[in-house]
């Protein structure tokens, strides 16, 4: 039996890793390229199967060796049946064509793909040719190259950095698909409940001031609303499928690398366009993407713009996790990039932080003059408060580890409690000229506390030539409750995730973020009022807690989470939610948000097949699909129904795939109702969302 892969090993060109790429394949086999034919040509099972020899020469025989490949680089019926669909291009089967390099990972994904060499990259002719089959000289074995005759070209010159690929999108149709869409069933939610948008608020500038929900494709939603908020987004945060294939959430995580990237890179580019110039965008992702995913961000925003990558403790190392070899996973990151100047987009906050145990001393007489002050170590304070004559006295009463702890807690306590006259002493770094003329003296005077006036605001206070530093300064009011407080650094290490099941009514565990986590994120890099986007919103955290937190927000989603929507999420909110953040900042209920969704065409056509229980119903839906919905122009409608829907091999397929053989017939460009063919009639768009579209695109 021929071993294809065997005879062709030794051609780069054709494997991606240790894969044969069909594609590549085809493509050479289309130009009747040297080297594969003399491969072919030189083992004598190829050479038997592809050539026929006329005369002192032998012919390649192109159609028999695309038909090998087509039976022998599948072996699942869904694929087989795929093919004899009629996906095409230009005449040929779609799977032949190099012009079509990636699939989309699912509906909404534009690809991109560079001009097949160099000299296409500014003008791109299109144009047609007949070839002859390729010859081999008999005596030499070299490849005798196939004539070609030219038959039309293109007019059309088209210049352009890159052209769009997609399975079933012509590039030249690329921008309609990106075109804004209608809009429908506008609803304001409010804490009396649901009610019609009689009017879209807008601020003295034209922009829209209300709290969006959009349900839809996101990358089309974002070209919609793109004329809209172009430039005034202050914080975008997303948290997208991280292409593990995993873990359990409701998007098609089994995208392959080069095409999760591909998906990644679509939105990010237009997100950008979104942000102030004071912007910051945050995008969560885990380890397996993340080296990928910064070198693409740092393409489109620029490395110059990168902030510190923010690790989050995710998990504990407890329970099934800890089962599997190596170190346990337990972190995700935050890819932080600013706009176009990186200073400043982001503010200090601090967090709770613990004692710290050189800050062992307080000041008697703090009321006094500085001159006056006299010190004492606050164990010994807490030792006489607890009454006992010392340490060792405590330890022989109470027991040596219980001593201990309890010496722990008290000295935590009164350091709190006495913060202003708490303090530790430190070397001073790089002094100023005043600070380091009071070094010696204050060394030689013992004990004596110093005042020296700052070059700015203030005083310092030294002690035996040490820096005085205040526990004071390290106490602040979080929440409403005084606690000692730490700088946030780049590790997060401290946000509970546990009880999400609670957190706003909605049960959405697995991708489902803490209300603390997008609290911190929103404070750390917007003010009320400023709008924040995310497009992945899932069950709507992010827009709860800009809710919560008086922030703008526009929130995308494309799932359907029915009972664990944003939706109800939000309604949640607004009818004053206890859970998350709202003990915290004081929650009571309030305000309102208005919901409204991308206007569906096709994009309800493939709704259609997925609610399909059987066979049976596919086949009935099969008229209205092709009479009602547009359809892809390169699937041949007839030859689907000639020869598949009686076919009793495919109707044994596996639901899913027969689905996904129906999807194929409709074409993805007509998802949604463009908006400027949105008063057609075929489309049954109420003249309410007419009008309402007209004035959300003002």
């Amino acid at each position: 039996m021929m071993n294809l892969e065997k005879i062709l090993q030794d051609d780069a060109r054709i494997w991606d890793e240790d894969v044969l790429s069909y594609p590549q394949l085809f493509n050479l086999a289309r130009k009747y390229d040297k080297d594969l034919l003399e491969a072919l040509f030189n083992n004598k099972d190829s050479k038997n199967k592809f050539f026929i020899q006329v005369g002192d020469s032998h012919v390649f025989k192109y159609n028999e060796f695309r038909f090998y490949l087509e039976e022998n680089q599948v072996n699942d019926s869904f694929t087989q049946y795929a093919n004899k669909i009629g996906l095409s291009s230009q005449g040929e089967h779609l799977s032949d064509s190099t012009d079509y390099v990636l699939d989309w990972p699912y509906k909404d994904c534009v690809l991109e793909g560079g001009m097949s060499s160099e000299e296409d990259a500014d003008t791109f002719i299109e144009k047609k040719v007949e070839t002859t089959p390729g010859k081999i000289d008999k005596k030499t074995g070299t490849v005798i190259s196939p004539e070609k005759t030219e038959v039309t070209f293109s007019q059309a010159k088209r210049k352009r950095e890159e052209i769009f690929y997609n399975n079933i999108i012509a590039d030249k149709e690329i921008d309609r698909l990106l075109d804004k869409k209608a809009l429908k069933n506008f609803t304001r939610y409010t804490a009396k409940g649901e009610e019609k948008v009689k009017e879209i608020k807008r601020d003295e500038d034209g922009t829209i001031k209300e709290n969006l929900l959009i349900k839809g494709n996101n990358l089309l939603a974002l070209h919609s609303l793109k004329e809209q908020f172009a430039g005034k987004v202050k914080l975008i945060y997303i948290d997208p499928p991280y292409n593990t294939g995993n873990d359990g959430f409701a998007y098609n995580d089994r995208f392959n690398h080069s095409t999760w990237l591909t998906f990644m890179k679509n939105r990010l580019e237009i997100a950008k366009e979104f942000l102030r110039e004071d912007g910051v965008i945050f995008v969560q992702i885990d380890n397996l993407e993340l080296a990928y995913l910064k070198v693409i961000m740092d393409q489109i925003f620029g490395a110059n713009n990168s902030l510190p990558i923010i690790s989050i403790k995710t998990a504990t190392p407890a329970g099934f996790k800890v089962i599997n070899p190596g170190p346990v996973s337990v972190t995700e990151y935050l890819l932080v990039y600013a706009k176009s100047n990186r200073k400043n987009v982001l503010k200090d906050l601090y967090i709770e932080g613990k004692y710290q145990k050189d800050y062992t001393d307080f000041i008697l007489n703090f009321d006094k003059d500085v001159s006056e002050w006299k010190s004492k170590k606050i164990k010994a304070e807490v030792i006489e408060k607890l009454g006992y004559s010392s340490e060792k006295d405590l330890q022989e009463k109470l027991g040596k580890e219980f001593s201990k702890n309890l010496i722990t807690k008290e000295i935590e306590e009164f350091a709190l409690k006495n913060s202003e006259k708490v303090f530790a002493t430190k070397k001073p770094h790089k002094p100023s000229p005043k600070v380091k003329d009071a070094i010696p003296k204050s060394k030689e005077d013992k004990d004596k506390f110093y005042k020296i006036e700052r070059s700015g605001e203030g005083f310092h206070y030294m002690l035996n030539g040490r820096l005085v530093a205040f526990y004071s300064n390290k106490v602040k009011e979080l929440d409403g409750k005084k606690i000692v407080t730490q700088r946030l650094t780049d590790f997060w290490g401290d946000l509970s995730w546990y009880s999400l099941g609670v957190e706003g009514g909605v049960q959405l565990n697995n991708g489902k973020k803490p209300e603390t986590l997008l609290r911190r994120i929103l404070e750390l890099s917007s003010e009320p009022q400023e709008i924040v986007l995310d497009f992945h919103l899932g069950s709507g955290t992010t827009a709860a807690v800009a809710h919560k937190t008086g922030r703008q927000y526009i929130g995308i989603e494309q799932m359907n989470y029915g009972e664990n929507s944003a939706t109800k999420r939000l309604n949640n909110v607004i009818n004053g939610d206890s859970t998350g953040i709202s003990k915290a900042v004081n929650w009571k209920g309030g305000g309102d948000f208005i919901y409204f969704e991308l206007a569906e065409y096709n994009e309800e056509g493939k709704n259609k097949i997925d609610a399909c229980k059987s066979y049976k119903e596919l086949k009935k839906l099969f008229t209205e699909l092709t009479d009602y919905y547009f359809l892809n122009y390169n699937v041949s409608v007839k030859q689907f129904n000639d020869q598949l829907l009686d076919d009793k091999d495919f109707q044994e397929l596996p639901l899913e795939e027969q689905k996904t053989l129906f999807k194929a017939l409709l074409d993805n460009n007509q998802l949604y109702i463009p908006h400027k063919e949105q008063e057609d009639g075929k489309y049954n768009l109420s003249k309410e969302d007419q009008e309402l579209t007209n004035e959300f695109y003002g």
